[in-house]
């Protein structure tokens, strides 16, 4: 059976956002809407991983791997941002699809 990965929509006008608390592969992240002048973090827990530059423009993908996250997934922009961007990840010894 083919591998599903799962993704999730984050609106980074929300701030930080958790996407899972769980161990999990991280893919890719998609630009839906152009983001603010501010980065976009990508965190393991609090650990910084990934880096999406400001001002990245829709219809941009960012391939990071996978990498495999230990602890959790964690979407942490500025206080400021704005945009939307889709994560692609997969739970490791969970669900898978």
């Amino acid at each position: 059976m083919a591998v599903e990965w799962k993704y999730a929509v984050v609106d980074l006008a929300d701030n930080s956002t958790t996407i899972e608390t769980v161990a999990c592969l991280v893919n890719a992240a998609y630009i839906n809407t152009a983001t603010s002048a501010q980065a976009c973090l990508i965190k393991d827990d609090t650990a910084m991983v990934y880096t999406i530059p400001a001002s990245a423009t829709a219809g941009n993908r960012y391939g990071f791997g996978p990498t495999r996250f230990e602890t959790s997934l964690v979407v942490d922009p500025d206080d400021s941002a704005t945009g939307s961007i889709t994560v692609e990840y997969l739970i490791l010894g969970g669900p898978r699809g």
